[in-house]
């Protein structure tokens, strides 16, 4: 058996003639063919016309009306019976059941076919309001011309009716135009010549044949129209779909944060505790060293977490600022004093500029991190030699803070993504002493919380300015600074509450350096047995434990056997959602891995709190 031959579907050369020729014609013929629109385009294109009609068909009716009224009257003119006026009757009967019905008749149809009920609504129409041509030649050329001038308005008027769509608008109109071009060229005029006649005639054909050009342009507009629509809706979903996908997105990447800044804070906050344990302690100097060096480890990862931490909880809205008279120029020069060394370990210089008795309204915490993240970024991309500047002044109604650096400075097109998060200039190798990229964007999240104007100037080699713009308060004296934390008071009785044995044993050691009693216990039952048993100074809870349990219901058992027992939370989550129950419960919150300075602020407010020493219990 012969097989087929394959070679003849490959290009044929050039200079070959006959058939070639003729495929390449067919196929420069094809690729001229508009692609046929997609039947969900056609669909839309469908239900626009329907509901422009319906739209149009009440206001379209009364004119109907109005019409027929005109042409009876002409009518009865010439018959004297009670027929154009019968024929009126049906008319308005007609309209009537078109106001009120036809939108039900139409969209009772199945979508493919509400068009076609359409076209045959406006046949009849066209068919009921020819009817006064039966009476045309009895009628004088007054009436005639009078009752053709209505018909003529009556069919342009269905260009608009119909969207120029070709069948509904022969529908309506051809049974208006075509008897009344025949009534004029069989009609006798005794004064006129056929000719005269017959040219009319011609001219009402050729009316209808503009008309149907004309509505062939307006429905080719109204398609186009669609179109444009039907492609502006589909890219709202997209759009729509785009922003879905974005806002799951970023809840994943909260819960993503969530998840793993808790799981990674357990075993810091456990090492943070073992290390100020150590710390206390008197160690031969090499085990000192150590002791040092894992201390700034951890306080590299601490400082990395709590970026993470910050970024969840001004998403989750959980950050309120307390706002209150701040001494803004006693704030840069105490956050100076501290950066001063820090700077001169790493080689550069750090000088404050003008310091002027500045007061504004803000929260002084909050205002502090804007202004640590700030100098932080400047120590990291600054050179040993280079210049760190402070400096405050007054701008009219306006306290202004600078922080201006000699660093690597930062190119034009990337001053705008240096606010993104997870975004870093110059760190392409990833270095994590750099940080992971949080800083300027909680800065800026911060700012706007605060009210503050934030300005950036920088060049590439030249270094980077920075300047926040706050409203001055000046209506309400400012408040004394807090005096320094004093040592614990020795046998501070404190209750620790973790589902975790190693954070429970280092809480155990660090608080017991400090002089506390220590009582630990796992979950809510044990708690609640022990403060039944022990009167108590604080209780320090975390917040998720297993099984179900959690610090709030701690909380809720150890302050009904002991009210007005000063309480924590203590969390390694940055769920947003915990974190606003957590602020729900009205008690301190503090962030794993917890610093000794945030224990010992409220543990001292817990011996505040005691009137007299806490009488020795069982251990």
């Amino acid at each position: 058996m012969r097989e087929p031959a394959t070679v003849a579907s490959a290009p044929t050369p050039p200079e070959s003639s006959g058939a070639p020729v003729m495929a390449g014609t067919s196929v420069r013929a094809t690729a001229l063919t508009p692609e046929p629109d997609p039947p969900e385009l056609r669909a839309f294109v469908q239900a626009r016309f329907v509901d422009i009609f319906l739209e149009n068909s009440p206001r379209a009716q009364w004119g109907v009306l109005a019409a027929g009224g005109l042409m009876a009257l002409i009518w009865s003119r010439s018959e004297p019976s009670a027929v154009p006026w019968i024929w009126w009757a049906l008319v308005g009967a007609m309209t009537a059941w078109r106001i009120g019905q036809s939108a039900r008749f139409v969209r009772s149809a199945p979508p493919g076919r509400q068009a076609g009920r359409i076209t045959a609504l406006l046949a009849f129409n066209g068919v009921l309001m020819s009817l006064p041509l039966a009476g045309f030649a009895a009628m004088s050329e007054l009436q005639q011309a009078a009752l053709s001038m209505i018909l003529f308005a009556m069919a342009t008027a269905g260009v608009a009716t119909t969207s120029g769509q070709l069948r509904s608008f022969l529908a309506f109109s051809a049974p208006l135009l075509l008897p009344l071009a025949a009534c004029w060229a069989f009609t006798p005029h005794p004064d006129e010549s056929p000719l005269t006649a017959a040219g009319l005639s011609a001219l009402i054909l050729a009316f209808l044949g503009v008309l149907t050009a004309v509505g062939r342009q307006q429905h080719a507009v109204f398609q186009e129209s669609c179109r444009i629509r039907f492609a502006e809706q589909r890219l709202n979903r997209e759009l729509e779909a785009a922003i879905g996908r974005e806002t799951e997105a970023h809840r994943a990447k909260t819960q993503f944060l969530a998840a793993a800044s808790h799981d990674l804070r357990q075993p810091i906050h456990s090492m943070n505790m073992l290390v100020a344990a150590l710390g206390l302690r008197e160690l031969e100097p090499r085990a000192r060293e150590i002791a040092r060096l894992l201390g700034t480890v951890s306080q590299t990862l601490s400082g990395q977490l709590d970026a993470l931490l910050d970024i969840s909880r001004l998403d989750a809205g959980t950050v309120q600022p307390a706002l209150a008279p701040v001494r803004l120029d006693e704030l840069v020069s105490s956050h100076h004093q501290a950066l001063q060394p820090v700077a001169a370990a790493r080689g550069l210089e750090c000088t404050l500029a003008g310091a002027p008795a500045l007061a504004v309204r803000t929260d002084a915490a909050l205002l502090l991190r804007v202004l640590s993240n700030l100098t932080d970024n400047a120590l990291k991309y600054n050179q040993p030699g280079g210049r760190i500047t402070l400096r405050t002044w007054r701008d009219g109604a306006q306290a202004c803070v600078e922080v201006a650096d000699t660093g690597i400075g930062i190119p034009l097109e990337e001053q705008e993504r240096v606010f993104r998060e997870f975004y870093q200039v110059g760190n392409v190798e990833r270095d994590r002493t750099k940080g992971l990229g949080l800083g300027l964007s909680i800065v800026q999240r911060l700012c706007a919380l605060l009210g503050a104007r934030l300005g950036l100037q920088s060049a590439p080699g030249i270094g980077t300015t920075v300047t926040l713009r706050l409203p001055l308060d000046l209506s309400a004296p400012v408040p004394t600074p807090a005096p320094p934390q004093t040592p614990l008071r020795p046998g501070l009785k404190v209750l620790v509450v973790d589902d975790e044995a190693q954070v429970r044993e280092g809480m155990r050691l660090l608080l017991t350096e400090l002089g506390c009693q220590v009582h630990l216990a796992e979950g809510s039952a044990q708690a609640a047995r022990i403060a039944a048993d022990v009167p108590l100074d604080a209780l320090l809870t975390d917040l998720r434990l297993r099984a179900g349990d959690s610090g709030l219901q701690v909380l809720r058992e150890v302050q009904a056997r002991q009210p007005g027992l000063r309480c924590a939370l203590i969390t390694g989550d940055t769920a947003p959602e915990r974190l606003r129950e957590a602020r729900a419960a009205g008690v301190p919150l503090l962030h794993k891995p917890v610093s000794v300075e945030a224990l010992i602020g409220v543990l001292g407010q817990a011996e505040a709190a005691s009137p007299s020493p806490v009488s020795a219990g069982p251990a």
